[in-house]
């Protein structure tokens, strides 16, 4: 494993910090909202924030509307997918409100497919998409979300950086090479529990700044796993020689 790389530096708390309501939206930044649960609506209301560009992929237009109604500092630019799940009253109160509605009926793409297509039309200068998901619902739709997280991070848009935002965790896509991210403990939006997953193949793994940290660590599905260990610095080093994914406890 090559250790003299320039690492990719990563803020998984980035993200979290506290954005004043009424500024704009960071620049390149888009958030996909899912047809999940909105259960952290703080949590929330700072991706939304942070983003200059929202976009509801289809049914995640009604969890939207489930947790902040017509809450006018906190609409969609965008309501996107076949359209299947979206409830009809919640499409007219939004479009009433001026938000735009597109239809989509490809079936051979999923919602989620359908939306950062869109995003990246609308957003050709987007650098991060925030994706609020779940992963606590039917796990083919979990396996399936990471499944597409890593299609889209790895051969799609290999230039654009996917962070999916779930109840507990922010998780990202980790290439091969060198990552430097930054853990700011004290900060209370993290938590010291991390997991670093060999979804997508086997890997070796070294890192710095985990309580338990490994070299040249082969690990792999049905082997070796590096779950529930802790961070213990500001800042922790992982390099791997295949795609791994990163997850990060939040703060609730």
């Amino acid at each position: 494993m090559a250790t003299e790389s320039t690492p990719v530096q990563l803020h998984p708390a980035k993200y979290l910090q506290a954005k004043a309501e009424g500024s704009n939206g960071d620049s390149g930044v888009a958030l996909i909202i899912l047809n999940s649960p909105i259960s952290d609506h703080e949590g929330f209301r700072q991706l939304y924030r942070h983003a200059s560009f929202r976009l509801c992929a289809d049914g995640g237009a009604n969890r939207l509307y489930d947790a902040f109604g017509t809450e006018s500092n906190i609409l969609p630019d965008l309501i996107h997918g076949d359209l299947d799940s979206l409830d009809a009253t919640v499409r007219e109160t939004y479009e009433k409100l001026g938000v735009q509605v597109s239809e989509d009926p490809d079936q051979y793409s999923t919602d989620f497919g359908k939306a950062i297509k869109n995003v990246i039309e609308h957003l050709p200068e987007v650098g991060d998409i925030l994706i609020h998901g779940s992963l606590g619902g039917r796990v083919d739709q979990g396996i399936g979300l990471l499944h597409e997280l890593y299609r889209e991070q790895k051969f799609r848009h290999p230039k654009v950086r996917f962070w999916l935002f779930t109840e507990a965790s922010v998780s990202i896509l980790l290439q091969s090479g060198k990552s430097l991210l930054q853990t700011p403990l004290g900060r209370g939006l993290i938590k010291r529990n991390i997991g670093i997953l060999p979804l997508y193949g086997p890997a070796n793994i070294s890192t710095q700044g985990l309580e338990w940290d490994v070299d040249n660590w082969p690990t792999e599905m049905g082997g070796q796993v590096s779950t529930s260990n802790h961070v213990v610095a500001d800042s922790i080093t992982i390099e791997t020689d295949h795609d791994v994914l990163f997850t990060v406890e939040k703060a609730l």
